[in-house]
């Protein structure tokens, strides 16, 4: 049964919001397992829902040279505007590769939302991303959706993350 969050970030409605992600990342089969940690002090927000996954199962690609990974996605009411800050991330620790998608304050330069990778702890680039301005589950999905197409425009030289072809 589908839960409709009108106005989700209310107090009251940000918990039933987190167990709604909660939920999302455990109905979907292609997760392993799923977890709800508190963010780290450098990660934003509050919280981070985590599922763990075969990477094939998500970019469905025989070639692709990964095989774990997990999906974080976390959420925050912004302080400047009347929308909400969030980071979705994909990690690959055999690699130390991260592609994360951020609508954050921190680089305004890039626009309200911004596509980053990271290898080791280096940020290798930074591009202006679409803007999904609507319920954080809808946000899960299409940036899963988006996911394995964005794989493929990084650029790679042998192990190291080189930039986008975005």
């Amino acid at each position: 049964m589908p839960i409709f969050l009108v106005n989700w970030m209310r107090p009251g409605m940000r918990n039933l919001h987190r167990v709604h992600l909660y939920r999302e990342f455990e109905k979907d089969d292609r997760f392993e397992t799923v977890e709800f940690r508190l963010a780290e002090p450098r990660e934003g927000g509050a919280y981070r829902v985590v599922g763990s996954t075969r990477t094939q199962w998500i970019v469905n690609d025989p070639a692709y040279p990964s095989t774990d990974a997990r999906v974080e996605i976390g959420f925050k009411n912004a302080t400047q505007d009347d929308h909400y800050w969030y980071w979705f991330n994909w990690i690959e620790p055999d690699r130390s590769f991260m592609l994360g998608w951020h609508r954050d304050g921190d680089h305004p330069e890039y626009g309200p939302t911004h596509l980053q990778i990271n290898q080791g702890g280096d940020v290798v680039d930074r591009v202006s991303a679409d803007v999904i301005d609507a319920h954080p589950g809808s946000i899960y999905h299409q940036r899963l959706e988006q996911l394995p197409s964005v794989l493929k425009k990084i650029e790679w030289n042998e192990d190291q993350v080189t930039g986008f072809e975005y």
